[in-house]
């Protein structure tokens, strides 16, 4: 199994709280098949025993495609079914005392975490150095109607923090260079993942309002009705990912 090591860019697929495992599975296959380069596992109500041997097949499922798979709210299961990465949100557990136990037990899990609509929050998510951090709601959620609204000036904001924190670690010869033009080409280059944070954008995601996420400054989008509530799911993960692959 390659562990891996750095979060991608692209299209997120949160699994839909269906109670049918079977459908679901099925559903998860397709996209994963398409392409999709991260999926979600979220099970807010399943006995953890249950979701230990639903979470390990479709873990299996992500291998085979190589879909990098997260596992939601704890690194405890996460660590169990052998994820890739987990997500934390603001009542999930501390970042540290996560780090700690899956540093106890050998192992090695990314870590994202919800930022909601607060830019201070992802501001601490830089300075825990996770591995990605997640603003939401961007538009109106179906599967959350109460989650607060996170303004898309949010992305722009959180890359302007991350230009700040990394500016130490830049060359003097780079921060003073007098050509303009080279030093803003570099500075992005080095502002990209996987060389920093990638930045997740969710919440009532479409295909017809994607692009505007992507165009405000998310690296990634997380989609759970608008890309599992879709008659063909296959298709609208490849035309998810058209919207990455024509960014500009």
């Amino acid at each position: 199994m390659t562990i891996a090591t750095r979060f991608p860019t692209g299209l997120y697929g949160i699994t839909p709280d269906w109670s049918d495992f079977d459908r679901l599975y099925h559903a998860i296959e397709q996209a994963c098949a398409a392409g999709l380069p991260i999926l979600q596992w979220r099970r807010k109500h399943t006995p953890f025993e249950l979701a230990c041997e639903q979470a390990r097949r479709v873990a299996l499922c992500c291998q085979h495609h190589g879909t990098l798979f997260v596992v939601n709210d704890d690194w405890r299961l996460a660590l169990e079914v052998g994820a890739d990465a987990v997500h934390l949100g603001r009542d999930d557990g501390d970042i540290q005392e996560a780090k700690a136990d899956i540093a106890a037990a050998s192992k090695h899990l990314l870590i994202g975490v919800s930022c909601y609509n607060q830019i201070e929050l992802a501001q601490q998510a830089i300075a825990n150095e996770v591995d990605y951090f997640a603003f939401g709601a961007v538009f109106p959620s179906t599967v959350k109607p109460d989650a607060v609204h996170a303004p898309l000036h949010l992305f722009e904001e959180a890359k302007q923090l991350l230009t700040a924190s990394l500016s130490p670690q830049l060359p003097n010869s780079m921060l003073n260079a007098s050509d303009t033009t080279a030093t803003v080409d570099s500075l992005d280059m080095i502002l990209t993942p996987p060389t920093r944070p990638t930045i997740v954008g969710i919440g009532g995601i479409t295909l017809s309002n994607a692009k505007q996420v992507i165009d405000a400054g998310a690296d990634s989008i997380a989609v759970i009705s608008g890309l599992f509530e879709t008659a063909d799911i296959y298709q609208t993960c490849k035309d998810f990912m058209t919207l990455f692959a024509t960014k500009h």
